[in-house]
């Protein structure tokens, strides 16, 4: 497009057509030596792609290099006071020199500093990020700037902004080119702050891609409507200005309103998934139960508080007797309904601040909080009925499953750690599994405490 627009412009200095040289008519014109800059940066931002290399690459550079020696030549003039002979190169100004312009071909200051700027973004288009912005956008966004506000000159008439005796004048056309090699540098390359901003789903980039642009454009709108109907005597400035800043009130409210709207929609998808990740990594997808990970944790817990203050607790570790006769005779299905139907009665008789958990397979564990070996054994003896209740149905009758359960007290004796505990009651378990199931077996505990020492040994009950 650039390019293009350049041609268009070399056809009117070369053919001496005004009307291409300077789009608004008794505006100042794109100087021969402005085009010469921007063709130059606009093919350099195509020979430094990253794709781009060897040969190519180099005469990139050297095309980036041009309107950099342009506005260093140019500004040289303007702090000196000298002419470098430059300013009606390649085309002389025979017009301008019978009106007695003293700066003849020579383009303003803006140019020369938006050329500067121009040359650094296209030669560190390739380095690294400074306070999360790229260098080259860093010098990409003044270019953005300046244009924008000889535009916005344009479209208010204000000649300070754009008019020849203007140090920051520059010509439509030039001001629209500068704009497009900004944006072009901007999205140069695939890591950049502003594409991050333009893509990302975080909510900060949601209200910059939202409110920007309609912070900008908004301002803009209301207040060339105001000047239009001002000048047109639809409303006398005072009247006219009331309504500005009622109708940006009105849009800022809008604005911050669906911005709110926004953020609130996408806050509560943020919360859904949290939700379900929350239940993947602590919950047991079948049971509904707390993960194995999850129960760990509890128990590192219970177990550092035991050791501070003194909690009293006790670990159940409890495994089905039959769950393998069941999945090989009924089915994998009859045996998910077993687990589901074993972590229903389990949840049910214990209290709600009591933690239970599938550790995997058919292996459960609880964790009592408050109660003594005793009772941690009686309330095991329970679990050993309940369970011995659940009835599985199979077309030749009804199966049912009993279970084995290992009790150990929380030990808080420092350097225990959870892992210990765990494999205590799993080889209370175990004996009560070996001593034919349907049992409880207390480990390192004597369930009826006698006179004098007593032999540390375990106690099975039989449900």
């Amino acid at each position: 497009m650039i390019a293009a627009a350049i041609a268009v412009i070399g056809v009117g200095w070369g053919l001496d057509v005004s009307a291409v040289r300077a789009v608004v008519p008794g505006a100042v014109a794109m100087e021969a030596q402005t085009a010469l800059g921007l063709g130059a940066g606009a093919a350099a931002i195509l020979l430094l792609a990253p794709e781009v290399q060897g040969r190519r690459r180099t005469w990139g550079r050297v095309l980036a290099s041009v309107p950099g020696l342009l506005g260093v030549a140019v500004l040289a003039e303007y702090v000196l006071h000298r002419k470098l002979g430059i300013d009606e190169f390649p085309f002389l100004r025979h017009q301008a020199r019978v009106a007695g312009m003293p700066y003849s071909g020579r383009f303003a200051p803006m140019v020369g500093v938006c050329f500067l700027l121009l040359t650094g973004a296209l030669l560190t288009l390739d380095r690294g990020r400074k306070w999360r912005w790229r260098v080259s956008e860093l010098l990409a966004i003044p270019m953005v700037i300046a244009p924008a506000m000889s535009l916005i000159g344009y479209a208010y008439s204000i000649p300070t902004l754009y008019g020849p005796a203007s140090a920051a004048k520059l010509a439509v056309n030039t001001a629209l080119c500068f704009l497009a090699l900004s944006v072009a540098l901007l999205l140069a390359r695939p890591r950049g702050r502003v594409l991050e901003l333009a893509t990302t789903t975080s909510p900060a980039g949601v209200i910059v891609r939202r409110m920007v642009p309609l912070c900008v454009v908004v301002p803009l709108v209301l207040g060339w409507l105001h000047l239009r109907s001002v000048e047109g005597g639809l409303f006398n400035f005072h009247a006219g200005t009331w309504w500005m800043t009622a109708l940006a009130i009105a849009g800022l409210i809008g604005m911050i309103r669906w911005c709110a709207r926004t953020l609130s929609r996408t806050d509560g998808k943020r919360r859904a998934l949290e939700a379900q990740l929350y239940a993947l990594a602590n919950r047991d997808s079948l049971t509904g139960l707390f993960s194995r990970h999850r129960f760990e944790d509890e128990l590192d817990q219970l177990l550092a508080r035991a050791r501070r203050y003194g909690d009293n607790a006790c670990l159940l570790l409890f495994d089905l007797d039959h769950m393998k006769p069941i999945n090989d005779t009924l089915g994998h299905a009859a045996g998910d309904q077993l687990l589901r139907d074993v972590a229903g009665v389990v949840s049910g008789r214990l209290r709600e601040a009591d933690i239970v958990g599938r550790l995997g397979g058919d292996e459960f564990a609880a964790l009592l909080l408050e109660a003594s070996p005793s009772a941690a054994a009686e309330i095991s003896r329970d679990l050993c009925a309940a369970i011995a209740e659940i009835q599985v149905e199979a077309p030749d009758g009804s199966r049912s499953s009993t279970a084995s359960i290992g009790v150990a007290p929380i030990d808080a004796t420092p350097g225990v750690s959870s892992s210990e505990l765990l494999a205590r009651a799993d080889a209370a378990m175990y004996r009560a599994k070996r001593a034919g199931g349907n049992r409880v077996a207390l480990t390192d505990y004597v369930f009826a405490p006698t006179e004098g020492p007593a032999p540390r040994l375990p106690v099975y009950f039989r449900a």
